[in-house]
Parts: structure tokens; sequence; C-alpha cells
């Protein structure tokens, strides 16, 4: 099956590069058929066409002058022209024909078109030799089979004869080749099909003397099997790429045929020596793209058994060879195979990754038990400084070598995190920290020899290869307990800031200088790095400062582009070091001194303000940013110190998820703020894609987590902390909104993004609203209690209070949001107006509500009271928006006080114990009548004056019901006086509403009423 799989692959190579050459062949034969049928005119015959042209026979005619002698008939240049011929062009017409040959340029060849072989003829002159080439293979290897199977001969006899048909086919090979004089020429596939059988046949020889009958020794088989191979790179340079391909393939899984493990270390190293050496040698002679590849791979195949240090020298022997072959191509002449160089030209950027690859499976070999890390480091090593070279020799691409780079830093992690690390110095540390020095080292080489765009990555890929491996390296190393975990960060960080003045001093254009940015900011995270681990957590806040003051003095004195990104980089640390428990969380449970905290935080927030004031006069933007880094510092501080005078020391104050998700929240927000303050008018798609990407990424972290997974409502997350308002819900929704509106305010100019993030920052706010309510009323039991009465009122005045908010026209104005929320202000309006119509007109109720029971006190009778009020006070507030929700507004508030006076009379009689249970007296029936006839009246009283609809059908309904409650009600369950009263008050009160509005409204109205007209 094996040897079918070659034979399918030779023939598809082989039957597209049959095509490629047959219509090369064809446009050769057309061009040639074309130049030589194009016959030129004589003189006399050129001046016969020109006299006869009609555009001539206007105005007197030339006499023609007499026919010159025919020339010769071996002569190509034409007769001079006779004087009494030559006269001047008349304007040429538009519609007037014009013979082509008198142009005197030759007619343009037309180039053939291009036909695909039709099947049958590829398969008469290419699948015949094909299936021919495949059945002679196949005979031999049957003739093996059949010969062990059958015993017709003796095992020699039989091999001998196998090996003399291979000898055999592969001389018909050569003697196809030398036909050149037969008709349709040499057939140059079938000689190809035929040689490849041939040596097919001779390893299933050469394999079954071996395996079979134990003929010959493993050497002889060896030897043999080798020669083959060699026998066929020979014949190669004469049949083409795919039997050398065949020949390659063969002599790599020689070892395996007769048995790997039978190979001695030694023997297997020096044949895949030999096949890496032969294989790139004829690659680059031939410029065959292909066997370079084939060549790769067969070597790494063969580096998996070896020992670790041979089988780095073959991986190592694979990343050279292809970059080998394309440097001695290049200096030789340009050669006839351009397809052949281009593919050659792919593979050194093809070994780099898959010898990458391999790299780390030397790791894996040399970090087992016995091993050592030197070899793989050193492999590792050569294989960066390689990808560097060929980046700068233009050999490969400038990103493949981050495949180099981050083999070496996986490799690194690997060795940190296998087994056996423990307390005391290891004896491979050091080779670690020379490989780790190395990337960045390889990189500023490489990067110093070259410009552009290649300087820029190879800057770039070193540094933030550098960095990767300090940040993870160093927590690892802490927890294997080894001195000074943090040292090499802080050297690395060291010479990365000294090496940017080479940088600098070299580069073309320092202004727009990526790659410098991208060095200053992997040297800047290795030294903030090294703070942190240096030092405790309570002085973090303030060593990040002074490294950013630092920093910012540097922007100042230097024109260095990023140095003021890494002062703001600083400030953003010294931000994050205050949620750390080690400072606030350590602050509020007493571990550490209130007095102590705040003075590091007050000068955290001074070195970073005092950072802002250098940068302010170059670095506006920075500058900017850097301010508001110091405000949210200072912030932070006096919340945190706030909340410790007012609730005391709290142990576990900062202890759950939910603070641990905000602050990552506050801190991707901040530094979304921190990147729109520096936003300039220059900056590229990355810079602006970079802020939206912190910010969204921001949004969603706080949306998915603090807004479902860990809510302390609704979710998994445990209750604030600290006072009612003055609580850990300040930095968990509040915190976010005012960053999130702080963000959309100062992005310049307003867009869709800082709308959105506008509307995100109000969404924010309002669930500060919604949880601070909760914990206002159920206190810590915000995830079981139910919700109460004057809970449910809150909900609904907050709603309210919403709705009327986004219709207000200064919100949102710096983002360019009021006809956004104005919008939105409708359908929120309308929810609003639902809720409050169920939770005043039902709900809250403790009357006709689903609670009938008992209210706690009087104290609690007033708030929901209030809360009634508040919300008639809200819905009223409704009136200036669209016509419709107005008058819903007018029409809800109405009810909400119809509402409120009949609990207030409710309560009156009956206390906190206004349930259905407790029926009223005749007093309390009276006073129900009368006060809702007065409420009534007074609707009325107000339409008239405003003029307002609502108002008068809500007042006609009250009068109406109360009308209807008198003669129903109130005649049934009243006796005596007390009946009577009911009946003059209410009728009195009707009589004076119908005075009252006839008068109002006629001093709204000029015109006499038409039902005074005859009275």
């Amino acid at each position: 099956m094996l040897h079918w799989l070659v034979i399918i692959v030779l023939a598809v190579f082989v039957y597209r590069q049959a095509e490629a050459i047959r219509r090369l062949e064809r446009r050769l034969d057309a061009a040639l058929k074309a130049l030589g049928g194009q016959k030129k005119p004589t003189t006399a015959e050129t001046l016969e066409t020109v006299m006869g042209d009609p555009r001539w026979s206007e105005g007197a005619a030339p006499k023609p002058a007499p026919k010159p002698a025919p020339a010769a008939p071996f002569e190509t240049t034409p007769a001079p022209r006779p004087a009494a011929a030559r006269m001047e062009t008349p304007a040429p017409r538009a519609t007037a024909a014009f013979d082509p040959r008198f142009s005197g340029e030759p007619e343009p060849v037309k180039p053939p078109r291009e036909r695909r072989t039709a099947i049958s003829t590829w398969l008469a002159e290419n699948g015949l030799a094909w299936i021919g080439g495949g059945g002679l293979a196949l005979g031999g290897l049957l003739l093996v089979v059949y010969a062990a199977q059958q015993g017709v001969f003796t095992p020699p006899l039989r091999i001998a004869a196998a090996a003399a048909l291979g000898v055999a086919m592969i001389a018909a090979s050569e003697w196809i080749l030398r036909q050149k004089q037969a008709p349709g020429g040499r057939h140059l596939l079938a000689a190809a099909v035929a040689a490849g059988a041939g040596a097919v046949t001779l390893y299933g020889a050469v394999c079954a003397a071996y395996a079979l009958y134990d003929l010959i020794p493993f050497a002889a088989a060896a030897i043999l099997t080798g020669l083959i191979s060699l026998g066929l790179l020979a014949l190669s340079l004469r049949h083409g790429e795919p039997l050398g391909l065949l020949a390659l393939v063969g002599a790599a899984v020689t070892p395996w045929v007769t048995g790997i493990d039978a190979w001695p270390s030694t023997v297997l190293l020096a044949w895949a020596l030999l096949i890496g050496v032969t294989g790139f040698t004829i690659s680059a002679m031939r410029a065959w793209g292909y066997a370079a590849l084939v060549t790769v791979i067969g070597l790494l195949l063969l580096a998996l058994f070896p020992a670790p240090d041979e089988g780095a020298l073959l991986i190592l022997l694979a990343a050279v060879g292809p970059v080998a072959a394309v440097l001695w191509l290049r200096r030789q002449a340009p050669e006839p195979n351009p397809a052949g160089r281009k593919v050659l030209g792919h593979q050194p950027g093809i070994a780099a990754v898959l010898t990458a690859l391999a790299a780390l499976l030397s790791w894996f070999q040399a970090l087992a038990p016995g091993g050592g890390a030197p070899t793989a480091a050193a492999l590792s090593g050569a294989l960066v400084i390689l990808g560097a070279a060929a980046a700068v020799r233009r050999i490969i691409p400038p990103m493949v070598f981050a495949a180099p780079v981050a083999s070496a830093v996986l490799a690194i992690l690997l060795a940190l995190t296998l087994p056996g690390w423990g307390a005391g110095p290891q004896p491979d540390l050091p080779w670690l920290h020379g490989l780790t020095a190395l990337i960045p080292l390889a990189a500023l080489i490489g990067a110093l020899r070259t410009s552009g765009s290649r300087r820029t990555v190879l800057l770039g890929v070193g540094a933030v290869g550098a960095a990767v491996t300090a940040s993870v390296g160093w927590r690892l190393m802490d927890d294997a307990v080894l001195t000074l975990p943090w040292a090499p960060a802080a050297v690395l960080g060291a010479a990365l800031f000294l090496t940017a003045a080479l940088i600098a001093r070299t580069s073309q254009n320092l202004a727009k200088d990526r790659g410098l940015v991208l060095w200053l900011a992997a040297a800047a995270e290795m030294s903030f790095l090294a703070l942190h681990a240096a030092l405790p957590g309570r002085f973090e806040p303030l060593a990040f400062a002074a490294a950013a003051l630092l920093l910012s003095l540097a922007a100042r004195r230097l024109s260095w582009p990023g140095l003021a990104q890494t002062a703001v980089a600083g400030g953003l640390f010294s931000l994050a070091a205050l949620f750390a428990p080690e400072a606030m969380g350590a602050a509020l449970s007493g571990a550490l001194p209130l007095p102590f905290a705040i003075g590091t935080t007050l000068l955290a927030a001074a070195l970073l303000f005092a950072g802002a004031r250098l940068m302010r006069r170059d670095r506006h933007h920075e500058a900017e940013a850097q301010a508001t880094l110091s405000l949210l510092v200072l912030l932070t501080g006096l919340f945190a110190g706030l909340h410790l005078l007012l609730s005391g020391q709290q142990p576990d104050a900062l202890s759950g998820e939910l603070f641990r998700a905000s602050a990552r929240t506050l801190l991707l927000l901040s530094a979304g703020l921190a990147l729109t303050l520096r936003q300039a008018e220059d900056d590229g798609p990355i810079a602006r894609w970079r802020t939206r990407l912190v910010i969204g990424a921001g949004v969603v972290h706080g949306a998915l987590l603090q807004g479902l997974v860990l809510n302390p409502w609704w979710g998994g997350g445990a209750a604030p902390v600290g006072p009612p308002v003055l609580n850990t819900l300040l930095v968990s929704f509040l915190a976010p909104a005012l960053l999130l509106l702080a963000c959309g305010a100062r992005r310049k100019p307003a867009d869709n993004w800082s709308r959105a993030w506008t509307i995100n920052g109000i969404a924010f706010g309002f669930l500060w609203l919604v949880m601070t309510l909760r914990h206002l009323f159920v206190g810590d039991a915000m995830t079981d209690a139910v919700i109460g009465r004057a809970e449910a009122a809150a909900y609904a005045v907050l709603l309210l209070l919403t709705a009327r908010t986004f219709a207000h026209p200064r919100i949102g104005a710096a983002s360019g949001l009021p006809q956004g929320l104005r919008e939105t202000a409708t359908p929120a309006g309308w929810l609003a107006i639902a809720v409050a119509v169920v939770v005043f007109g039902w709900w809250s109720s403790p009357w006709w509500g689903p609670d009938t029971d008992p209210m706690a006190s009087m104290a609690h009778v007033a708030l929901l009271f209030g809360l009634h009020a508040l919300g008639a006070g809200a819905a009223s507030q409704l009136r200036g928006l669209p016509a419709p929700l107005d008058r819903a507004g007018t029409a809800v508030a109405t009810l909400i006080l119809f509402v409120l006076m009949t609990l207030m009379i409710r309560a009156a009689f009956h206390g906190v114990d206004m349930g259905v249970d407790t029926p009223g007296g005749g007093l309390e029936t009276w006073t129900f009548s009368a006060l809702w006839a007065l409420f009534g009246l007074g609707a009325l009283v107000l339409s008239a004056g405003r003029h307002d609809v609502v108002l008068r059908w809500a007042g006609l309904i009250v009068l109406l019901v109360t009308a209807g409650k008198v003669l129903f009600f109130d005649l049934a369950r009243l006796e005596g006086v007390t009946r009577a009263a009911s009946f003059l008050a209410v009728g009195a009160l009707f009589l004076a509403g119908a005075l009252a509005a006839r008068r109002l409204n006629r001093a709204r109205s000029a015109e006499p009423d038409p039902d005074d007209v005859g009275t």
C-alpha cells in the first residue's frame, strides 16, 4: 500500500507538470507558425494598394511611377519608393477603409487559445504509462510474494529474480529516455514511471531478503537500500523531481522498513545526515522545492528516535538546509525552473515552523528523567538566531520569526512546570535565563540590520516574547521557592530600557517607530513585574506611581514614542494595586493602619498628578489620562477610608468573588478611559480599535459577572458590605457607570461608540439604584426576601423617574445622545406607567392587595404613603412627553392620588391594620363618600382651570363612582342622620362643582354659551 500511495502522489504531480509543458509547446508552435506565415508586400503591391484607396481619388491624382524590376527572391527589404509617389497624406475619413499593410507595422500575433487535453488523449499518452508503470511495480512485488507463498524457487532465486526485474525496469526507463528521434519525441513520463517501478521492486527485494528470508544481515540490507536511494537520486537528475522525491521517501522509510530499533544510534544519525545533505544539495542545484520539503519532514521523523543530542542535530539540519539552499540559489544565474524556485523559496518558512514544533518534542525528551536542558536550550536558541538571520536576509517573512520565539517561550514555561521543581536552586536554571535573554538579543541584532516593517516585526516579536516569558516565569519560579525570582525580570527590563537608546539612534522615523514603542512597552512591563514581585503589596501603589513619575520625566526629556504611554500604564498599575487584598483589603480588615493607607494613597495620587504636569506641554492627551488616573486613585483611597470610618473594620469586605470581578471591570474601564483621553487625530486603526476592545471587554465582563452571574440579588454574589448606600455596591455598579459615562463624554468627536458607552453607563447606574433600593429594604437578605409593598412602590417610582430623565435635553448631550434617549423615553414611559398601575393600584395596597397583613408601624405606613405621593408626582412629570403618553401620565397620577386618599382615610380609622377583614363604621363610610366627592370636584375644578380633558374625565368618573356608592352602598349601610348627611353633603358638593365649572368655563371663553340663548 505504501508503494501505491507513492505512485498515486507521483501521478498527480507528473500529470500537472506534463500539462504545463504541453501548454508551453503549443504556444511556441503557434508563435512560430504565425511568424513564418506572415508575408510582407512588395513595393509595387503597396503602390497599387495606396492608389486604389478611395481617399486618393479626390483632386489631381499623381502619375504612377514605372514599375521597378521585381525583387530577387531572397531580398527581404522593399525597394525605395519613387519620388512621384511621395505626397502628403490627406486627412483620413472616419468611414474610409485603410489597408493595414500601409501602416508599416506587423499585425499582432494572437496568442493561441489554451485548451485542456482531452481525456482520451491524456489516457492514451499518460494514463497508459501510469497503468503500465503501476502494473510493472505491482508485478514485481507480486512476484516476490508469489515466490514466497508457492515455493517455486528457492529463496535466493526468488530474490535474484525480483532484483533482476527491478534492474530491467530501470534499464527500460533509460532506453525510453534515449529515444530522442522517435515519432512524437521521447516519453519522459513513461521513463520516470518505469524507473520508479524498478526502484519499488528493488526496495521490495531487499526488504524480503532481510525480513522474510534472513538471507542478508542488517548491515547489508541498510547498505543496499541506501545504494538504491542514491542510485535513484542520480537517475532523478535525468528523469526529474518526481523520481528524486521517490528516492528521498525511500531513503527516509528505509530504517522503518528494516526495523528502526535494530539501527545503532550512530549509524541512524549518519544515515539521516546523509539524507539531509544529499536532499538539500540536490534541491539547491535543481531548484526542487518539494524535494526540500520531503527532506525536512524525513529528518524530523528520524529525529524522534535517536538520543536527544543527535535528535537536536537533525532538527537543526532540517532548519538550516532550506535556508542554505535558497542562499546558494540566489548566487547562481537564473534557472530555467522559475516555478521550482518559487516553491523552494517557501520552504525556509515552512521548515522554521515545523522545526519549532519539533523543538518542543526535543524538550520533552531532554527534561525526562535522566535528561538535561542544555541541549534543548541550545537548539531553541539556535533556531531563534537562525530565524532572526533569515528574516533579515529576506529568506522568510518577518512574522515567521515568531515561530521559534513562541517555541522557546513555551519550552521555558514547560521546563518550569514539570514535576520536580522544589525548593533550592535548579541546575538548569542558567540555561533558561540565557534562552530568555537570547530572544530579545537576537531580535535586536536583526532589527539593527534591517529597516521598515521587518524591523518593527522583529523588535515586537522579541520584546513580546521576552515579556511573556518573564511575566509567567517569575510566578512559576516564585511557586518553586527560588531565591529572588523577580531578578531576571528586573535585569531584563533594565537591559531593554538601555538598548532602547540604540534603537532610537538608528531609527529612520523616530516619531512613528512602532518597534521602539513595543520595545519600551515590554521593558516597562518587566519593570512593573519586578516591582510587583519584589515589594510587599501595601507598598505597590506608591512604587508604581513613582515608576510612572520617572517615566513621565523621561517622556518630557526624550522624544521617544511610547514613553508617555508607559507612564500612563504605571498609573493604571498603581490603581490596580489599590484593589489588591494586600492594600485595600488589609486596610478594611484592620491589618493595615488607616493613616498609613490614606497617606500612601494621597502620596501615590500626588506622584501621578506630578507626572501629568510634566507631560502637559508635549503630551497633552497622555497628561490628561494620567491626571484622571490620579483622581481615580485619590477617590479609591477616600472611598476606602470613608467606608472604614462609617462601618468599621470588616475582614470579609473584599474577599468575595463579586468584589474581585468588580475590580477587574474597573481596571478595564479605567484603562479604556485613559486610552480615550489620549486619543489623537492621527491614531491608526490599531490604536482606535484598542480603545474600543478594552472598553467593550470591560462592559461585557461587568454585564456578565456583576449583572448576571455574581449579582447579589438574582445571582451567586454575596451581599454588599458596608452601611446603606455607602457600601461595596458603589464599586460594583456606580463606579463602572461613572467610568462609562466619562468615556462617552470625552470621546471626540461623538459617534456610535460614545453613544453606546453612555447607554451602558446609564444601564449600570440604573442597576446600582435598583440594588441599593433592594439593600435598603431587605439588608443582607437580598437573595431570599420577597418584594414588599413599599419596595415595589419604590421600584415603580424609580421607573417613572427614569422615563422622565430620558426626556431631559441635557442627559447624554456630551455624547450626542439626547435624541436617542428621548426616543427611548416613550417605550420606557409606557413600561413605567404599566408597572405603576399594577403596583399602586393593587400590589402595594395593604387593604385590597396581595399582602393584607398589618403594617409594622405607623412609620412604615408613612413611608408607603410618601412613596405614593412620589409616584403621583413622578407620573405627573410625564406631561412633557408625546401626546398619548403625557395624558396617560396625568391619568395615572390622578389614580395614584385617589388611591393614596383612600388609604389615608382607611388608616385614619384603622391604623396599621387596613386589611379587608376589618369592616368600617358609618362615619368611615360617610367620610369616604364625602372626600371622594370632594376629590372629584377638585379634579373638575382643576381641569376647567387647565382646560385638561383627562382631569375632567377623571373628576367625572370619581363623582359618578361616588354617586353610585351613595345610592347602592351608603343607602343600605347607613341609618338615620348619617344617611341623610351623606346624601346632603354629596348633593351639595355636586351642585357646587357644577357652578364652579360653569364659572371657570365662562372665564376662559369670551363667547356666550349656546345654552344661555333664550334662557
